[in-house]
């Protein structure tokens, strides 16, 4: 396979239409075990826009009765974006490993979906994909 450039050499970009884009391309990176990717990708989509008041999946979990009343809130954030934050931020030891479990990576994804105007064919089947794993647990 050969590098192909891109048609154009710009793009108009609003943050809805980047995170939409970003989110597809997370699935994708999933769908191709590549939770890393799309941990980031999903992650960076996430921090573009607010939290639809609908479907509040993030402050849902964080203010959720039934956290751990061992931990502050502010450990508590830190424990959900734990895979992204490490992927984002350079940490003391550069060499460290991290184990990303397919669960980590479909929750980063649909907290991502959750905050979209609208979604695409592809994220209607993540969506039931996700809805009929988590089932289980």
């Amino acid at each position: 396979m050969s590098f192909l450039p891109p048609p154009d050499k710009s793009i108009k970009v609003t943050k809805q239409s980047g995170a939409f884009w970003q989110v597809e391309a997370a699935i994708e990176a999933f769908e191709l075990g590549r939770f890393e990717c799309a941990v980031t990708l999903a992650g960076a989509a996430e921090g573009m826009l607010p939290e639809n008041p609908n479907q509040a999946i993030f402050s849902g979990l964080v203010d959720h009765p039934k956290k751990p009343t061992s931990i502050t809130r502010k450990d508590f954030i830190a424990v959900i974006n734990l895979e992204r934050d490490w992927l984002k931020h350079l940490t003391p030891d550069v060499a460290a490993e991290m184990e990303i479990t397919l669960f980590d990576a479909a929750f980063m994804v649909v907290r991502a979906m959750a905050r979209l105007e609208q979604w695409s064919p592809k994220m209607e089947d993540f969506k039931s994909w996700y809805m009929a794993f988590i089932r289980p647990l």
